[in-house]
């Protein structure tokens, strides 16, 4: 039996985070649609005597707990929005939206966190320090944090550390991936506008041509981590989206280019700028275009607290020995968490969630992603178990 009361109790509530993450997976929203989404998670706390507090990044809810508990004041994130992926997984509690689905685990996010409230509104004597519990919009766009920041949802919580977690379905449940440091890439949105001179297809040199220096545009970004980059560094400088053209033979005035370049490091941040400026003006000047760039950052860097990492890996060892520990877990992709521990000492932490036929795995935002859902209790008693450890702690 697992030396952890909260463990114990958490696995009583299974049957119930099942069914609020199957109620979620069927009525997927997008970013800053999540109405449906709030409402339901509001109700549940609100029944548990949650204080719910709206009006933060759009969608954005806080719920918060009255309790006598001294100790350290705790900001626990919830992402809550899906992805326009048509599912393909086949389940009985399927999305009952074409063309949307839970495909990134956030409808586990959002059971994780209604686990979290109903095991603090049963145990609130026992545990110490103020939980505030984050049910944050648009993650899925790196929009969400930023927008319940401008809300002042800092200032209203006055946090002393930022938890969260993400499930990991690419790995089984009993894994955790607990990482100091540099876990995800910062990435910027970029934005390029190719400006020439349209005209017939069959007269190019009386037209300026877009496509041809978009062209040479794209293999030169492209070159940027190759060879401006230290090989021992991380990045990434994907072109994503490509618009231009109408008719088949005009040769159009615009291309349009999208994507996002990623990076761990100040260096890397400034090389990729700087390096893109210079290329699109390069590429301006030598086939008479105008070209326009915007570059945008989406997320920073998301750096875990070493101090709260060593403070989950005791976490986990009480909730179970069994556990498998991976403590260098870092990955490319972003998460907009990032602001957040950005100003405040935390963490986010990987949950196993992949079933145990490793055929049924799949990666995060593909169409056939699903959960085992016995990685809920595993995660709400995590970041419960890591607040206990720090509740007395000061960093």
């Amino acid at each position: 039996m697992s030396e952890s009361h909260i463990f114990q109790f958490a696995q009583t509530l299974q049957d119930s985070a099942s069914q609020h993450r199957q109620h979620i997976h069927r009525n997927p929203e997008l970013a800053f649609q999540e109405f449906q989404t709030a409402d339901y998670a509001a109700k549940v706390l609100e029944e548990l005597g949650f204080e719910v507090s709206r009006g933060f990044g759009k969608t954005g809810l806080v719920a918060s707990l009255s309790t006598a508990n001294e100790g350290s004041r705790f900001l626990l994130r919830f992402d809550m929005d899906a992805l326009a992926v048509p599912e393909q997984t086949g389940l009985d509690f399927a999305s009952t939206k074409a063309g949307f689905m839970h495909a990134c685990g956030h409808d586990g996010h959002v059971s994780i966190g209604l686990t979290v409230a109903k095991i603090l509104a049963d145990m609130k004597n026992e545990l110490p320090g103020s939980y505030y519990l984050v049910f944050q919009p648009a993650e899925e766009i790196g929009q969400g944090a930023s927008a319940m920041i401008a809300d002042g949802v800092l200032d209203y919580i006055q946090p002393d550390y930022a938890l969260a977690v993400h499930l990991w379905a690419e790995e089984p449940a009993g894994w955790l991936g607990i990482t100091s440091g540099p876990v995800m890439a910062g990435s910027k949105d970029l934005s390029i506008k190719v400006r020439g001179v349209g005209g017939h297809s069959a007269r190019p040199h009386k037209a300026v041509d877009p496509i041809l220096a978009s062209a040479h545009l794209i293999t030169a970004l492209q070159s940027i981590v190759s060879r401006k980059i230290d090989p021992l560094e991380s990045g990434v400088y994907s072109i994503t989206q490509i618009h231009a053209g109408s008719t088949i033979n005009v040769i159009p005035d615009v291309v349009t280019l999208s994507g996002t370049p990623r990076y761990f490091t100040p260096e890397v941040e400034e090389e990729i700028e700087t390096s893109t400026i210079r290329i699109c003006d390069g590429i301006a000047k030598t086939f008479g275009c105008e070209i326009e760039v915007n570059l945008g950052v989406n997320a920073p860097p998301l750096v875990n607290n070493p101090a709260v990492c060593q403070a989950a890996e005791v976490a986990a060892r009480i909730i179970s020995p069994k556990f498998v520990i991976e403590k260098n877990l870092r990955m490319m992709a972003s998460e907009d968490m990032a602001l957040f521990l950005q100003r405040l000492p935390g963490a986010m932490f990987f949950i196993g969630a992949g079933k145990e036929d490793p055929e049924t795995r799949f990666p995060l935002h593909h169409p056939r992603f699903d959960i085992d859902e016995s990685s809920l209790v595993t995660a709400a008693t995590l970041l419960l178990e890591t607040c206990k450890q720090l509740a007395t702690t000061t960093l």
